[in-house]
């Protein structure tokens, strides 16, 4: 018995047809991510499953029972709801507004019981807002109120958890804050959660649901519905969709073939290693950048990536240090190069060559490009690497984060040799 399953609904707002035939269901404890373009139908589609909305026909269960058989108070115990916003225009304070949540399962004229406000105390610590719990809720963050409403959400005791993008208007520290208590929960409810951020709903949901045109375009795990070619076609952009080091989830990038102009064939080579050029191997091809890279292990991600893209790549076979061949090839590629952009990766002594070798071209401007503020080279040589990094930061090599400060500063480089 599944805890929710929609079977062909449709949903109209007047005359105009918001979602059509959409057809799927829920398991028990996971999370399901519902994501899509602006106007796919995703928040509607929420609203359907906690009745805010009503279905043109088709039907929605709940633990086999049918939506429009449940009285609101037992609806309520079923499903909670937390928006992405809410306006409480009283001045309640934290822990009356997660007394509501109670509601459901308190009489009409009964008062809250001991284990009510057991429940409540409970809810608060899950969502990290016990220490608020006599402040007004004006008087705390976006991030404390957005946690203060999902813990209103769990006071109510649901078996389903519905999430309305209940973090897109957070900053990323909070929005990971509130996703971890959220995943904490699996197993004990069910969360069905839409989505803007294609990242962060492959990193959290179990599985996701892909909306275009009113209609369900694709189910499943992250890795089968967050594909290249499946991006193209619903958002119309070109993604790099990669699995994470870390987790082997799903994380896109945009390839910025918007900036297609951008490096104008300006001649780009990349030192990189280790899966951290990838990215931007996609970047500067995408931006029109005649890019070169190497020396690289065939093994590498950075290597079938530049095979991928049909770039010119200079490789060794597995455990197999930088010959002298390849040096004279990487030189080659160094003298015809305008830029040199270096990645963060990993320097052992079998690749610090191609560090070494860029003392040789003190004319040759460098860029390292790092993605993110904490992204650092890793040196494994004993300090070789870091003494070179400093020769050739020495000498003026710049530091940049992200792949448009990096794109800006390439143009600015090749603006500045014209």
């Amino acid at each position: 018995m599944k805890p929710i399953e929609i079977i062909d609904i449709d949903v109209s707002y007047g005359a105009k047809k918001i979602l059509e035939a959409i057809t799927f269901h829920a398991e028990t404890g996971e999370i399901l991510g519902i994501v899509g373009p602006n106007g796919s139908g995703k928040t509607t589609l929420l609203k359907a499953m906690s009745r805010i909305v009503a279905r043109d026909n088709g039907e929605i269960r709940l633990d086999d029972r049918d939506l429009d058989s449940l009285g609101h108070r037992e609806l309520a115990r079923r499903v909670a709801v937390v928006p992405q916003d809410i306006s409480i225009g009283f001045d309640y304070t934290v822990r009356e507004i997660v007394m509501m949540g109670r509601h459901p399962h308190i009489g009409r004229f009964a008062s809250e019981t001991v284990r009510d406000v057991e429940i409540c105390n409970h809810a608060m610590r899950l969502a990290n807002v016990a220490h608020l719990a006599g402040m007004s809720v004006h008087e705390i963050s976006g991030g404390e109120r957005q946690r203060v409403l999902i813990a209103r959400a769990l006071a109510q005791e649901p078996k389903i958890l519905l999430l309305d993008e209940a973090t897109s208007n957070l900053d990323v520290s909070h929005q990971v804050e509130i996703l971890n208590i959220i995943r904490e929960l699996a197993g004990e409810i069910t969360v069905v959660s839409v989505f803007h951020d294609l990242n962060l709903a492959a990193y959290y949901c179990d599985r996701l649901l892909l909306l275009k045109d009113r209609k369900v375009y694709a189910l499943g795990a992250p890795g089968e519905v967050l594909t290249r070619e499946k991006i193209r076609e619903i958002f119309g952009m070109e993604m790099l969709v990669r699995p994470h080091p870390l987790t082997g989830r799903p994380y896109v990038l945009p390839v910025y073939l918007q900036q297609r102009d951008a490096g104008a064939n300006r001649r780009v080579h990349v030192v990189c290693g280790g899966g951290t050029g990838s990215d931007i191997l996609h970047l500067l091809h995408g931006a029109g950048f005649a890019v070169t890279c190497g020396v690289l292990n065939i093994l590498d991600t950075d290597y079938g990536t530049a095979m991928h893209l049909g770039l010119p790549c200079v490789a060794e076979p597995p455990f197999h240090g930088i010959t002298p061949e390849s040096l004279s090839r990487l030189r080659g590629c160094l003298e015809n190069a305008e830029i040199i952009v270096v990645t963060a990766m990993p320097i052992g002594r079998g690749n610090l060559d191609n560090l070494r070798v860029l003392l040789d071209y003190p004319a040759k401007p460098v860029i390292f490009y790092a993605r993110g503020r904490t992204a650092r080279m890793e040196d494994y040589t004993g300090g070789e690497a870091g003494a070179v990094l400093a020769s050739l930061e020495a000498r003026g090599a710049l530091r940049v984060e992200g792949a448009e400060e990096l794109l800006a500063r390439l143009s600015q480089e090749g603006s500045g040799r014209d």
